[in-house]
């Protein structure tokens, strides 16, 4: 996977690929000698070809306002992280001295989610992450058994500690759980269809069938690679105002 995002421009550069060869291919069959003799495409109704591409165009740009809205709820839960890990600091040194452990795990989390977590490749929860909260939740665990604080300490403690687990979850189902591999298929499939409609509307005649289709083709091409390139995790700490991400990190 790493791999995959470092050499990431090889992924676009092969989805762009794909609808330039089905084009190739499509317009190979289009005038065929065999396949010029059988059709005739003066018997397809104008309206044929919109009822052919308007499907691929909508779903093309409800999948790219998923990826969009994908991205805003992204970027939302990693500052609501943010605030929930500033928060608790607050009320780590509200407690005082028996809430150090805690003021000083807090920051331990802040500085693995930032190195390991908070980045744009983002895309597997890291060892060292769920170390560092292991490691938060014993010390918040020892803060609560203590008698010296507070009810409201303790309510604190425990609800920024499930809002932690709950927004890291979240985290990564947002960033996997929107573009699943059968919707790139259902893109591409409809792509090609349209292909094949263009081509149908031009058998047999070799500058209109390359016109249209290759109009289309690198249409198609650019869109799907530019598609392509939205979906790859684009959001990073630098999103994070920079006092409070100072102040977390310098705990």
């Amino acid at each position: 996977m790493q791999y995959v995002l470092e050499n990431y421009w090889l992924v676009i550069l092969s989805f762009a690929l794909v609808p330039v060869l089905t084009g190739l291919c499509v317009y190979r069959v289009a005038l065929l000698p065999k396949v010029v003799s059988w059709f005739r495409p003066g018997d397809l109704a104008a309206s044929y070809l919109g009822a052919i591409t308007l499907p691929f165009a909508l779903f093309l740009a409800f999948m790219m306002s998923d990826i969009w809205s994908r991205e805003t709820r992204y970027s939302q839960t990693v500052l609501q992280e943010v605030q929930k890990l500033d928060s608790l600091l607050d009320v780590a040194r509200i407690c005082g001295a028996p809430c150090e452990a805690v003021d000083d795990a807090v920051g331990v989390y802040a500085r693995a989610l930032s190195r390991y977590e908070w980045d744009r490749d983002w895309t597997e929860p890291h060892d060292e992450v769920t170390a560092a909260f292991d490691a938060l939740v014993m010390r918040m665990a020892e803060a609560e058994a203590q008698t010296g604080i507070g009810n409201h300490i303790r309510n604190a403690l425990l609800n920024g500690q499930a809002e932690l687990k709950r927004l890291r979850t979240e985290r990564y189902f947002i960033l996997h759980v929107d573009l699943t591999p059968h919707r790139w298929m259902l893109v591409l499939l409809l792509g090609v269809l349209s292909q094949v409609g263009l081509a149908a509307l031009h058998v047999g005649r070799r500058p209109q069938l390359m016109i249209s289709l290759g109009t289309f083709t690198i249409a198609f091409s650019m869109t799907f690679a530019y598609t392509v390139a939205l979906a790859r995790p684009a959001v990073d700490e630098s999103i994070i105002p920079s006092q409070e991400l100072a102040r977390i990190l310098a705990s």
